[in-house]
Parts: structure tokens; C-alpha cells; sequence
């Protein structure tokens, strides 16, 4: 509940900050409406926020997977921004990343599973938030994952 006040609270406070061209847009069709209408100036917030707030203390692995959603989703977008745009935005995201891995660990298994995994192609190196836990979350799926030595 309170992630989703959050989020509605960053959606309607938002500046234009990021790029949100028709191309984006139509990138997001189907996605949640505030990230439809905000793109990039809501995700990049709202991977602060994941990186400052939760990280390290939230527990339940269906906010995890949706906060993940919210990485991926920006890669999705990155990847088709013009160089000079996707070299700023890498840039903006490269501390708040590093927050992410310090208040985690790396496990064997992608946390989606592996059939979402080869779905979705997914790869640790460019994809390395889906290989990524907290403590909390670890310990609350016991036997699910392994952390990878």
C-alpha cells in the first residue's frame, strides 16, 4: 500500500527531466498508466527510491520483482534512446546501480525462475538486477535461491 502512495505521490510531483518521445511512449503501451504518462521521469525516482529506501529492507518478493520491473523497463528504454541521451541517463543511474549492489548480494538463480529467465533472455551482466537479493528476501523464500560464491 504504501509503495503504491509512494507512486502516486512521485507520479503527480514529476518534472521532465528525461526524454519522453512518441517512440518511448509507444514502448510503454500496456505498462501502468503513470509510466506511460511519465516514462523515465517516473522510473529513474523510483529506482532512487528502491536504491535509498528499500534495498536492503524490504521483504516481500512480489514489491521486489515489481521494483526490478522498474529497472528493466528502463533499459527497455535506453536502448533505444539516441547515444548522447543513453550515455546521460547511464551516467544518472550509474551511483544509484552501485547503492543497489552494496545493499545486496549476488544468487545462482535469476529471481524470476528460469522459465521467465529464457523468456526474457535475460543476461547476469546486462540484466544483473534480476540476479540480485537482499537478505530479507532471501531469507523469506527459503530453498529458492542460492547465493552465488
Amino acid at each position: 500500500m504504501f509503495n503504491s502512495l509512494c507512486a502516486m505521490y512521485i507520479a503527480t510531483n514529476m518534472t521532465n527531466r528525461y526524454p519522453h518521445t512518441d517512440e518511448i511512449k509507444t514502448l510503454l503501451k500496456g505498462k501502468a498508466d503513470f509510466v506511460q504518462r511519465d516514462g523515465l521521469n517516473y522510473l529513474i525516482p523510483n529506482w532512487q527510491r528502491f536504491a535509498d529506501e528499500y534495498a536492503d529492507t524490504e521483504d516481500l518478493i512480489y514489491e521486489w520483482l515489481n521494483d526490478l520491473d522498474t529497472r528493466k523497463i528502463i533499459d527497455e528504454i535506453i536502448e533505444i534512446l539516441p547515444d548522447s541521451e543513453k550515455k546521460q541517463i547511464e551516467f544518472e543511474l550509474k551511483p544509484i546501480d552501485e547503492k543497489v549492489i552494496e545493499k545486496t548480494f549476488e544468487i545462482n538463480e535469476c529471481v524470476w525462475g528460469s522459465a521467465i529467465e529464457n523468456e526474457n533472455k535475460y543476461d547476469r551482466n546486462k540484466n544483473w538486477y534480476c540476479y540480485r537479493m537482499n537478505q530479507r528476501i532471501f531469507e523469506s523464500e527459503v530453498g529458492q535461491y542460492t547465493k552465488r560464491k
